[in-house]
């Protein structure tokens, strides 16, 4: 009998704080895929999505593909299904968990790729590498590219104490959109600003510093001309109350997210839904914990809470 084959890739916040390109932390938010038969033509697959099915390219597909390419190794014809708790356009890496996904799927059926090659492969679908990283390797990751092109991606847990809440307003903004509107260069000032953040950021969240976090997630690169596009980004980057330590923009937008103080998600919920109010634009917020390194991905965590306002 041929054992079951499920997969599950966590969501993301990609380009965290002022670390563009850089810094990564996975969530407990889901893309799932199960192998429901393998008697197809070799290297064949076909997708039935429950739910919503992507609006355009097929990414568990794609990556299935481009890693089969990689690989070397056929593959049995697979028929799967794939469950998306992510929402798509949205900033929390829909797209790279589906990738993720597809990599992992053909790494269950053949043992040919090591997370190492799985990263560049989902690198060079994705155009970038903070998304896939977390959900490869899952907690905070920093991701770095040599010069010869290799990446390398290194982790290490998110304090488990600190909730995510993340404010998902009923806008859909691309990546290329919102990469459009990035200036071509930075000033001195600004990389300095942002090197000093990253750093504290990093050190803050190691040494479960919380005091250091409200100032270490500031961002001079990405977040300021991105503002035009995502309703609420400059009132939630403004936000100054005891409950949060911290916001930024996850990835591209639109979604906002809060790093709430423990005990405190259910006020700053509350401080979401009264921003969003104020500017007449209907939310989604989820209150959601990191997805750790070697964390079992089998099911969304029962500290996920969600709510429309």
């Amino acid at each position: 009998m041929t054992s079951a084959i499920d997969i599950a890739v966590p969501a993301s916040v990609g380009n965290l704080g002022p670390g563009f390109d850089a810094l990564s932390v996975a969530l407990q938010l889901y893309v799932r895929v199960r192998v429901l038969d393998r008697s197809g033509p070799a290297d064949s697959i076909e997708t039935i999505f429950t739910g919503a099915a992507p609006d355009g390219e097929n990414a568990v597909e794609q990556a299935f593909r481009a890693a089969r390419a990689k690989g070397g190794i056929p593959a049995p014809g697979i028929r799967v299904n794939v469950t998306a708790d992510i929402p798509m356009r949205a900033g929390l890496g829909s797209s790279a968990a589906a990738t993720v996904a597809g990599l992992r799927l053909y790494q269950a059926l053949t043992s040919a790729l090591t997370d190492d090659e799985m990263l560049a492969i989902a690198t060079e679908l994705e155009g970038h590498p903070d998304n896939a990283a977390a959900c490869l390797l899952g907690g905070v990751t920093i991701s770095c590219r040599y010069d010869d092109g290799r990446l390398v991606a290194r982790s290490f847990p998110w304090p488990e104490r600190l909730r995510f809440v993340a404010a998902t307003p009923q806008i859909a903004l691309g990546t290329r959109e919102a990469r459009a509107v990035l200036p071509r260069h930075v000033t001195l000032a600004d990389a300095v600003f942002n090197l000093q953040h990253a750093l504290l950021l990093v050190r803050a969240l190691e040494d479960e510093r919380y005091e250091d976090l409200k100032e270490a997630f500031r961002d001079r690169w990405h977040q300021p001309p991105r503002a035009a596009l995502v309703p609420g980004l400059r009132e939630a980057l403004l936000i100054d109350h005891p409950s949060i330590l911290g916001v930024c923009l996850s990835g591209s937008g639109p979604t906002i997210v809060a790093v709430a103080r423990p005990g405190h998600e259910r006020e700053a919920t509350l401080i979401f839904e009264d921003l969003y109010r104020s500017i007449s634009l209907p939310v989604t917020i989820r209150v959601l914990a990191a997805h750790q390194r070697h964390a079992a991905a089998v099911g969304t965590s029962r500290l996920q809470r969600e709510s429309t306002a």
